[in-house]
């Protein structure tokens, strides 16, 4: 068989083209190849390194098969790639990509019942959850290096956890109209997760919310001229104010209308005589100062009334600030808020954010960090190695311009 081609590793190049290579040796298929860019982007700025941070493991180096960081790769990864469930561990612990990205080389990752105990074990703890929280800090870091030195805007937003009556901190929300956690999240205005915190269902948008934010302000208040922050009227709580004020943070935050409110801006309530723009909305500004019963000082109020075409009310909405820009861009800054909500819904629908069923609460947390480190780590992929006019803004998008090119590949 050697005047065929044959060679001795069984491996034939036929005579009529020898471009062609005919190898009997088997190979690794991979069903995601896109684990290999995870594993790029983790190394790179060093985000996945200290699972326990100055915590032993504690478990028997017998019957340890896989490392703790082994697995917060695995589970990290696994949620990056869409499989956001712990059962998908038993088909992709066998995956080539995945053993060789998480440092198993050829052999098998952990299967389901490790990576559940996971997040109820080393990291369902107060350790493993500070260690998760400074992991998400670091996956921060770069993005944050590349940034102007001017101006940071962090938006907070909430969002309801839909969960079962067994599970510990579940209650009925009443906002909401359901058993579920009440969630926090703060993302700055380029879309990078500062912060995930799990909360109660029966928590208000505003409770705890300066415990949040409060470490996020002292990171990253000193590396910036200006730091601004924004709300909706859910996080309207004087105590948020003061603590900006205090902390030389600029706040645009939704204000509810109330009797006062309607009484201060009456006099402006006439439509106006001039033609309708093209965009059939006639929109004035008022600047107002406003005592609220609950606030020690007066506080500056703008106030947005839009006239529709046709409509016979008027819509009216308020900002309280403390900034000193005027009218118009204070509203045109608070507008840009809005997409804080399509993120955290990206995370909801893409990612599985709200896929915490574990009957602790510290493991539910647990979980969350892990899903926003999966965004982050997505995050950071668009933005050091995507960057291109025709890729998606969304996560969502991102997941499937990478399923069109995705296709099974040779490790």
């Amino acid at each position: 068989m050697v005047e065929s081609g044959e060679e001795g590793r069984e491996t034939i190049r036929p005579e009529f083209s020898r471009s062609v290579m005919i190898d009997f040796q088997g190979v690794k298929i991979t069903l995601d190849t896109s684990f290999l860019l995870l594993r790029e982007i983790d190394d790179r700025f060093r985000v996945i390194i200290a699972p326990v941070a100055g915590e032993p493991d504690r478990r028997s180096p017998v019957h340890a098969k896989h490392s703790l960081v082994q697995m917060i790769r695995q589970r990290v990864y696994q949620i990056a790639a869409g499989c956001e469930d712990c059962n998908n561990a038993d088909l992709l612990r066998i995956d080539p990509a995945l053993s060789l990205t998480i440092g198993k080389e050829q052999d098998a990752g952990a299967g389901q019942p490790m990576l559940s105990r996971l997040a109820n074990g080393a990291l369902g703890i107060e350790e493993g959850l500070e260690a998760l929280e400074e992991t998400l800090t670091r996956s921060n870091e770069p993005l944050m290096k590349r940034k102007k030195k001017q101006r940071l805007i962090v938006d907070v937003g909430s969002t309801n956890d839909p969960a079962h009556v067994k599970q510990k901190n579940v209650y009925s929300n009443g906002h909401f109209r359901k058993n579920c956690f009440h969630p926090l999240f703060a993302f700055t205005s380029d879309g990078d997760c500062l912060g995930a915190k799990l909360r109660p269902g029966n928590f208000y948008s505003a409770d705890s919310v300066l415990g949040f934010i409060d470490p996020i302000v002292k990171r990253y208040r000193s590396r910036f001229v200006l730091f601004w922050l924004r709300g909706d009227a859910a996080f309207a709580d004087p105590e948020v104010y003061a603590h900006c004020e205090g902390e030389r943070v600029t706040y645009f935050i939704r204000l509810p209308a109330d009797a006062v409110l309607n009484r201060l801006i009456d006099p402006y309530l006439t439509r106006p005589a001039s033609r309708s723009p093209k965009s059939g909305i006639q929109i004035r500004l008022v600047d107002l100062q406003y005592r609220a019963k609950t606030w020690d000082t007066e506080r500056r109020v703008v106030a947005e009334i839009k006239w529709h075409d046709g409509a016979l009310f008027p819509r009216i909405g308020f900002i309280v600030t403390n900034s000193e820009l005027a009218a118009g861009r204070v509203v045109k800054v608070y507008s840009g808020r809005g997409d804080v909500e399509n993120l955290i819904k990206d995370g909801k629908n893409t990612l599985r954010w709200d896929k915490t069923k574990c009957h602790r609460f510290a493991a539910n947390q647990a979980q969350l960090l892990m899903g926003v480190l999966a965004y982050n780590l997505l995050h950071m992929l668009r933005h050091f190695y995507l960057r291109d006019e025709e890729v998606k803004c969304s996560i969502e998008g991102s997941h499937q311009e990478s399923d069109q090119g995705r296709g099974e590949g040779r490790v």
